[in-house]
């Protein structure tokens, strides 16, 4: 644009001349109208930046991982002035996987007058998170692109790219898993032996037991009534995901594979009809957040909260945070995801009253599956081996590079 300026500048002081020169009525006036275009254009560039409207809209809100999202850019043009010169940038990040990087697209587009018109742009994200998506800058030029203005306050929206599910075909959860955990939450649909819930009152039937006659109401009914108890809902097993990380230092791979790793053990239990918690640390909120997983819509709803928390550098210690909102809870499973294990973290998690516990450490793709790669100068694989062996912990190792078959490798010994 200032080779622009300077070239116009130049046109300007070329038919100065030459209106001197000739000393004619034409060169005059061909020398006003050349210093007088400038501020006509001008005035039609404000007048069409004051009456455009530009707006970001997509017609996908959720996507996979690696799939074209359709993001477009309606331009409305409500005035007679064509726009020719239309600058759009389009920034958006990853806000859970790859919040350092920032990526940019920028293209041109024009409008006819009284029209509206859509530009269209393809982006992708390979990782899993909350793609936020805005415009960060639009600029309108003038005919000869001499002058340009910019838009501010731009919308920006949001998509969600969710983590690969990965279904286990192994039934993980060992034998432990069918004791009964006293419960407060009952089924809705299936009735049970708990008489501390009433289910449901019915006419009796042949084989009912004499035991749950509701005597009372038989009576008034003139005909045996019986209760149905409540079938409790046993949720003895929680998944606790440490998104912790170690600043920039821990790629978007491991962040994205913790995920993957949480969410896919949580869909596999779903998928068997396995009540059990979803649990991690909120940074925003600063507390534990936890959701009991029944269905679909329960596990996307802790999707979307894990999405929308989000990694943090603070050291946080998420098993001792569980256990000071949750002390007085028994489980029979507790499983830990994290890609930091230390002597500390190891201590909470005993707090924890569970008949197993298994640490799954999400490793890096350069790293083997020893203890050595989770070691520190304080505390020796000897160490982790030998805390391990104290407290019947167990510790697999999943590699970023390959979720699916290191989860398909994840087996308790039901013992």
């Amino acid at each position: 644009m200032v080779q622009n300026q300077l070239k116009y500048i130049a046109i300007i002081i070329l038919t100065g001349l030459l209106a001197v020169l000739y000393n004619d009525y034409y060169m005059g006036i061909l020398f006003l109208a050349v210093v007088i275009c400038p501020f006509i254009l001008l005035a039609i560039l404000f007048y069409v930046y004051v009456s455009l409207s530009v707006e970001l809209v997509s017609s996908a809100h959720v996507a996979s991982k690696g799939e074209n999202i359709p993001v477009s850019v309606q331009i409305h043009n409500p005035t007679l002035f064509p726009v020719t010169v239309i600058c759009i940038t389009i920034s958006y990040v990853n806000s859970f996987s790859d919040r350092f990087k920032q990526h940019k697209q920028v293209f041109y587009v024009s409008v006819d007058s009284r029209s509206t018109t859509h530009a269209t742009c393809n982006l992708k994200s390979d990782y899993a998170g909350n793609i936020v998506v805005s415009l960060s800058k639009v600029k309108i030029y003038d005919y000869l692109k001499i002058f340009s203005l910019r838009k501010k306050n731009l919308n920006e929206i949001k998509v969600a790219v969710l983590p690969n599910l990965y279904e286990m075909t192994d039934d993980i959860i060992n034998a432990r898993c069918g004791m009964q955990i006293e419960s407060d939450t009952y089924s809705n649909t299936k009735s049970g032996d708990d008489p501390s819930e009433v289910f449901a009152i019915r006419e009796y039937r042949e084989g009912d037991r004499p035991q749950r006659i509701h005597w009372k109401l038989s009576l008034k009914q003139n005909q045996l009534m019986i209760k149905d108890f409540s079938e409790p809902l046993n949720c003895s097993v929680v998944i606790i995901a440490d998104m912790a990380i170690s600043g920039r230092n821990d790629g978007p791979d491991i962040i994205d594979s913790l995920l993957d790793c949480t969410l896919s053990l949580s869909y596999s239990f779903m998928l068997k009809g396995k009540i059990h918690y979803l649990a991690w640390y909120d940074k925003t909120q600063e507390t534990i957040i936890r959701v009991r997983i029944v269905n679909e819509n329960d596990l996307y709803e802790a999707i979307d909260g894990l999405l929308s928390s989000g990694p943090y550098i603070k050291d946080v210690d998420v098993a001792a945070d569980y256990f000071a909102q949750y002390a007085n809870e028994l489980y029979t499973d507790v499983f830990y995801i994290t890609n930091r294990v230390n002597d500390e973290k190891l201590d909470s998690l005993i707090l924890i009253k569970s008949t197993c516990r298994l640490i799954i450490y999400v490793n890096k793709d350069e790293e083997s599956a020893q203890y050595s790669s989770i070691a520190q100068e304080d505390f020796t694989a000897d160490n982790i081996k030998e805390k391990l062996l104290e407290t019947g912990m167990g510790l697999f190792f999943v590699s970023s590079s390959d979720i699916k078959s290191g989860l398909k490798n994840l087996k308790i010994n039901s013992e």
